[in-house]
């Protein structure tokens, strides 16, 4: 047994109800069979004096005072050869006589001095008996007769163990139903767990924004505290939004009258200064526009959310086709129809955008995306194009903020930085490849699966 395996509430519970079940049937075994020995002695005792009673009223003595039954006893034991049932009769200065179940054996007879019946375990003829005995005087005059009575323990101990198998497997199938009723009771009480978890699996893929607080009182404040995270996160984040917002806002201006001053000093003949200065302006415009988008799209993350990879690719292929028409590419789409993977449906359209774009930028003739799912339950998209490539060295530059490989091409260097960064707040990544007949392959993997 690990401790991991003490991690599952369902095992502790299902554990802890076995262990219970089982030492309290153990203890409840014993404490019935004990019972039932006491009854059971009680009970033998009980009979004992009774047939004791009824051999006092069936003796009588002949006429030479020798003691002798007139009908045999009522219990049919007391003449069964090896029963464990036996009785004798003494009387002073007379042979003893006993039931033919005792043989030539006898039994001591220290209980038949007294009026009073009186009972106690004592050895027998073939092991320990219950001895019952009483002293009643004689019709006759004579000596009085001394009456004992006995059963061997063997009787009482077969008839217990024969209690005891049948305790035994009576109580093995009430420990099984309750088991099996202790299953159905942790099924059934940890059933409101499961529906927190498929709530929060909603909350993941964006089917709901707080989690439903109509649950048991015992998980009331997991629901409220939870609750009360998500909105205190959702506010600090528009808040984080709000600012990051004014903040580029607020440089733009700046950045705005920095960048007429370089353009008044080109126009004095500065040339050189205010290329420089321009430059750097509009580095720091794209770092403005790039933390943007990145605190835009992080601010969303509040919760999960689901994409239709198949809708927006149609919109964006027909996009393209109306961006591109002037180069007449093709567009080879495989993407099951209905397909959707957990991103948010903005930043997926965003880095799709940006992909399909940079390939038609740099295809020759085709276009093809596709989707598929990988072994691990991850999404895999694929845009690959039929142009030149990238260089293997030269593919991790491409990710940085404004960088260009082809000043010609329009573009701002911002589409690979953002796409993988949009990528990687989702949980998935980008990664550019050589493409299976040359070309470039962008891959794009999101968790979760393609689901048509």
């Amino acid at each position: 047994m690990t401790a991991l395996s003490f991690k599952s509430l369902r095992f502790r519970f299902l554990f802890g109800a076995f262990l219970w079940v089982s030492i309290a049937t153990l203890v409840a075994g014993f404490v019935i069979s004990g019972l039932y020995r006491a009854h059971l002695s009680r009970n033998f005792h009980d009979e004992l004096e009774t047939h004791l009673i009824e051999l006092v009223r069936l003796t009588e003595t002949d006429a030479d005072g020798k003691p002798a039954l007139n009908r045999p006893l009522s219990d049919p034991r007391f003449q069964d050869i090896g029963s464990g049932f036996y009785w004798q009769i003494e009387r002073a200065g007379y042979e003893t006589v006993a039931s033919a179940t005792l043989g030539d054996r006898r039994l001591t007879g220290d209980f038949a001095h007294g009026q009073k019946e009186q009972a106690e375990w004592v050895p027998g003829p073939h092991g320990e008996v219950m001895e019952c005995g009483i002293s009643a005087p004689s019709r006759d005059g004579g000596p009085p007769l001394r009456f004992s009575i006995a059963v061997e323990r063997r009787v009482l101990e077969e008839t217990l163990a024969g209690f005891n198998a049948d305790l035994g497997k009576s109580l093995l199938v009430f420990a099984a139903l309750m088991v099996v009723g202790a299953m159905l009771q942790v099924q059934f009480g940890l059933r409101p767990a499961q529906r927190i978890a498929d709530n929060i699996a909603s909350l993941h893929h964006g089917k709901a924004t707080r989690l439903p607080e109509d649950v048991p009182v015992e998980f009331g404040p997991i629901v409220t505290r939870l609750n009360t995270l998500l909105d205190a996160q959702s506010a600090l984040v528009q808040r984080a939004r709000v600012e990051a917002g004014n903040l580029g806002h607020g440089l733009r201006t700046p950045l705005a009258l920095i960048g007429d001053e370089a353009s008044q000093l080109e126009r004095r003949g500065q040339g050189e200064a205010a290329q420089f200065i321009l430059a750097q302006c509009r580095k720091i415009r794209r770092q403005i526009d790039y933390h943007m988008t990145r605190a835009s799209a992080a601010g969303k993350r509040v919760t999960g959310y689901v994409a239709d990879i198949a809708a927006l690719m149609q919109q964006i292929v027909g996009a393209m086709q109306r961006l591109h028409a002037d180069r007449n590419l093709i567009f080879v789409v495989d993407i099951p129809p209905g397909a959707k993977v957990n991103c948010d449906e903005a930043d997926l359209a965003e880095i799709l955008s940006n992909l399909v774009d940079n390939a038609c930028k740099w295809a020759a003739r085709r276009v093809t995306v596709s989707a598929r799912t990988e072994s691990g339950g991850r999404a895999v998209i694929e845009v690959l194009d039929d142009g030149p490539g990238i260089a293997a060295e030269m593919r991790a530059e491409v990710f940085d903020v404004g960088a260009r490989l082809d000043e010609s091409k329009a573009g701002s260097g911002l589409g690979l930085a953002i796409s993988r960064d949009l990528a990687r707040l989702s949980g998935g990544d980008l990664e550019l490849l050589d493409g299976p007949s040359g070309g470039l392959l962008a891959r794009l993997t999101l968790p979760g699966s393609v689901t048509p």
